[in-house]
């Protein structure tokens, strides 16, 4: 192979960085030479190769402080680039290259060059580069037409705050203490001090990614000016297609989009996930094979169309594939069965650790419900406690009053320990199945949980003001989220429809009169209550 050949394009935006990319990997792609650019980015929304826009940004937030958003040609997660990091981009010729060891392979490069300049970092598997046990950087692979391309960053400085609202899931809440909480997780490269600093970086890196290429490094090139330049709606991801769903795996989570034609057969079908994969174009070409096919055929599709490829997949595979595909038209089945508009039921959450159940099943043998305590009023009594008055004034008395005709057992989840302990108990008590209410977010960074519990269930996704969307999931965990989400009325009634009644195990119901009159969220005179539901007037109370 060639010496690495290296330089510095300078600071640029986006899409105009994104466009040094395409002309980069062009370059190795007719000349067989790596090649290695440094660059700054100005302040940008920069999506994995794969990624779905909505899942992973903030699209809103970006447009209104005219942060482009841009599609990498490498996969993984999305970050937030501004220029105080130093980004670089590295290419070259390999036909069908093992990701995992190659991301090693360079991770560590990193840290040897990073040691050189006195900085002693680690790389921690699969993307990161670590200092201290803090995340200074980070790494990503891409793909296509015999050329690996690999992106990565790492920190000068941290602009946490814009960082957590442009990325749709943030890891911390979006207060003063939760950006100092979240800055706590990150380490930064030392000052640079003087002007050569920055530039005695990239030639310890370079050296070092050339070793790891097993070539030498030249002195450092001007980098030619690109030819062209797309815009940033160009890079923008396509709408979501009617049926969505997701699933979590081991390389990130992966979520499909799915229109049916009138036969039920695959009219349009979309891929997407914060993943790493070979070919570049896998996605697309699994797109195109699985045209005019039905749910009962992806059983003898999926794997003819792996078999005749070399691929990879860097920690999930097609059997998680599969696992989507049939979720997207399940969607069908239960917008027919429920009779609701696509928008509704791509709502329903499944989670099915074995691999044996669809939506139905699991109702079917459903024995307890599971309701955030952020889904009733703040002014509620009930709020933090096991219990409902089932009062009329939100939507989790209907939860409870479906609940108790039914027998099934209620508990209102009050923290994330609380959650852990209930699904336990659930579970040596051999309860087969339970249904639930949380938010999407809470449900993809806590499905070890879930998981753990060994239990199948069915989850509805809550909206409204959930911790998530306000950046107080930490607050939320520990049971002192203030603001209320929303329950979807609708979907949880007719779910509730499929959850068989359970004979003799009915609670009783409160006669009216023996209730109080409290009917305002402000209090009511005649009962003496300050807010909250007289205690007269309660139901399905745990002990």
């Amino acid at each position: 192979m060639n010496s690495l050949i290296w330089g510095d394009s300078g600071l640029r935006g986006g899409p105009a960085n994104l466009a040094l990319d395409r002309e980069q990997r062009a370059r190795t792609r007719s000349s067989g030479a790596p090649l290695l650019r440094f660059y700054a980015c100005t302040p940008t929304a920069s999506l994995g190769a794969y990624e779905d826009e909505t899942h992973a940004l903030r699209p809103a937030y970006c447009q209104v402080r005219d942060i482009p958003i841009v599609r990498r040609l490498s996969g993984g997660g999305a970050l937030y680039l501004d220029p105080g990091q130093l980004c670089w981009t590295l290419t070259m010729p390999a036909a069908e290259p093992p990701l995992g060891p190659w991301l090693a392979r360079l991770g560590e490069g990193v840290c040897r060059g990073l040691a050189a300049h006195g900085v002693s970092a680690r790389f921690g598997a699969p993307n990161d580069i670590e200092l201290d046990g803090r995340k200074l950087g980070s790494l990503f692979l891409g793909v296509e037409d015999g050329v690996l391309l690999a992106q990565g960053m790492l920190l000068g400085s941290l602009d946490v705050e814009t960082m957590l609202k442009v990325l749709r899931v943030p890891k911390e809440k979006l207060t003063p203490e939760g950006f100092r909480s979240a800055a706590g997780r990150f380490a930064v490269l030392p000052p640079p001090g003087r002007d050569g600093t920055r530039r005695e970086l990239q030639e310890m890196l370079a050296e070092a990614l050339g070793a790891a290429l097993g070539v030498s490094s030249r002195k450092p090139v001007p980098w030619p000016e690109t030819a062209s330049c797309p815009d940033a709606a160009a890079a923008k991801a396509d709408g979501k297609e009617p049926y969505s769903a997701f699933i979590k795996t081991a390389g990130g989570v992966l979520l499909g989009h799915l229109r049916l034609d009138g036969r039920g057969r695959v009219a349009s079908l979309q891929l997407r996930g914060n993943v790493q994969m070979r070919p570049h174009g896998l996605f697309t070409e699994l797109e195109d094979w699985l045209q005019g096919a039905s749910g009962e055929e992806l059983s003898t599709r999926l794997p003819a169309f792996f078999s005749g490829r070399s691929w990879e997949m860097f920690r999930f595979t097609p059997a998680d594939l599969l696992t989507l595909l049939h979720r997207l038209f399940e969607r069908r089945r239960q917008a027919a069965a429920l009779a609701l508009p696509a928008e509704a039921v791509n709502t329903i959450m499944v989670h099915d650790p074995e691999g044996r159940h669809d939506t139905f099943s699991i109702l079917e043998t459903a024995e307890a419900v599971l309701v955030p305590y952020c889904a009733k009023p703040a002014w509620c009594k009930w709020r933090h406690r096991d219990g409902c008055s089932e009062c009329g004034l939100c939507a989790v008395g209907d939860v409870y009053r479906l609940a108790r005709e039914r027998g099934l057992q209620v508990f209102t989840i009050r923290n994330f320990e609380h959650l852990e302990g209930t699904l336990g108990r659930l579970r040596e008590e051999g309860v087969g199945a339970y249904l639930g209410m949380c938010c999407n977010n809470f449900f993809l960074k806590r499905e070890y949980a879930f998981r753990t519990a060994g239990m199948p269930a069915v989850l509805l996704d809550i909206s409204g003001s959930n911790c998530y969307e306000l950046g107080q999931e930490e607050l939320a965990y520990a049971g002192r989220f203030a603001a209320e989400a929303t329950l979807h009325g609708p979907v949880v009634e007719k779910v509730m429809q499929f959850v068989p009644h359970r004979p003799g195990t009915s609670l009783p119901s409160i006669p009216r009169a023996a209730r109080g009159r409290h009917r305002s969220p402000l209090g009511d005179e005649a009962t003496g209550e300050s807010g909250g539901c007289p205690d007269g007037d309660v139901r399905h109370q745990r002990p």
